[in-house]
């Protein structure tokens, strides 16, 4: 479905080690910005979404924005300007 960078498994993996009950990664896209990402920890899956396991992170994507993950690649821009942010590349 989608790739992970390196730099985005590496900050993922950090949120998800400093959560204490959150282990699954909702991805939703910004409305106000087009391919920037969303990304909270939750601790369950609700009906419409659908689950995706990469290097051994669950992903859950409203199934209604899985179209735009397809074959894009998960990125992480370090903070340079006061705000971090995923996005998604081609």
């Amino acid at each position: 479905m989608f790739r992970v960078t390196n730099t985005a498994k590496t900050e993922l993996q950090s949120r998800l080690n400093s959560s204490d009950k959150n282990s699954l990664i909702r991805l939703q896209m910004r409305k106000s910005c087009f391919m920037k990402v969303k990304l909270t920890l939750e601790d369950s899956i609700q009906p419409n979404d659908t689950e995706v396991i990469l290097d051994g992170m669950h992903f859950i994507i409203d199934q209604g924005e899985c179209h735009y993950f397809n074959h894009k690649t998960l990125d992480f821009l370090p903070d340079t300007t006061g705000f971090n942010q995923f996005e998604l590349l081609n």
